[in-house]
């Protein structure tokens, strides 16, 4: 089985967090502006597949391959591999301006930066190299006191993405007619691929761009007993 969702989420709800990050703020930049909100929705997700691939080995008696002996059939047999893959684009990133010189203005509860024309939002490089800097500073300039700016509430470039498999391996064993064992050796995040948080979003701190958590668990390995009768 496998599912694919391409979609897409357009808002002005300045308040909202998606799953891993939170805006950084709470409030519009110009509440006689709302259209100036109106953005990509920061739990917006264009892309994400999700798969369950459940394939029974096909060991032991009765199936394609067969030791000859009953002991090692039994051994072999009734094996069940599970693998549950799923893949999901970043979220939008919400950029702010670290210092606020409206902040006196009646409704001003954030101030953003102005965008730079044709220099690219984010840094060169993968994943692990932009850690220290995700978003190019150079494609902003700080707003002046009086003044809006024009950087849009969630930008084009987005956060890492997430990749996860989690797989398992099941073995039945039939004790009588009615009561069945299931073994169950399961790891979850299989891999150990990190899910790094968003960057840093205030604009003008010291660690503006930078990616310093991850959202995730690390390798889980679990092993269990199923028993149905």
């Amino acid at each position: 089985m496998s599912s694919f969702t391409w979609s897409r989420n357009l808002d002005s709800s300045f308040g909202t967090a998606n799953s891993i990050q939170s805006p950084g703020f709470s409030a519009p930049q110009n509440v006689y502006d709302l259209e100036a909100e109106y953005s990509h929705s920061v739990t917006d997700v264009p892309y994400r597949f999700v798969a369950g691939i459940l394939y029974d080995l096909p060991f032991g008696k009765g199936e394609r391959f067969v030791a000859g002996n009953r002991w090692i059939d039994e051994i072999i047999d009734r094996w069940q591999l599970n693998v549950l893959p799923t893949f999901q684009s970043g979220f939008p990133v919400s950029i702010y301006q670290s210092n606020n010189p409206n902040s006196t203005i009646a409704g001003n509860g954030v101030q953003r930066p102005n965008r730079v024309q044709d220099v690219s939002l984010g840094t060169k490089g993968s994943l692990y190299d932009r850690l220290n800097g995700y978003i190019n500073p150079a494609a902003f300039t700080a707003s002046a006191a009086n003044t809006f700016g024009n950087a849009p509430r969630t930008l084009s470039l987005r956060g890492p993405g997430y990749e996860d498999w989690d797989i398992s391996l099941f073995k039945s064993v039939l004790v009588r007619e009615r009561v069945n064992v299931q073994f169950r050796a399961q790891t979850f995040n299989t891999f150990n691929t990190p899910l790094f948080a968003g960057p840093n979003t205030a604009f003008g701190s010291a660690n503006f761009g930078a990616i310093t958590s991850q959202a995730n668990f690390p390798r889980y390995l679990q092993l269990g007993l199923h028993i149905t009768y």
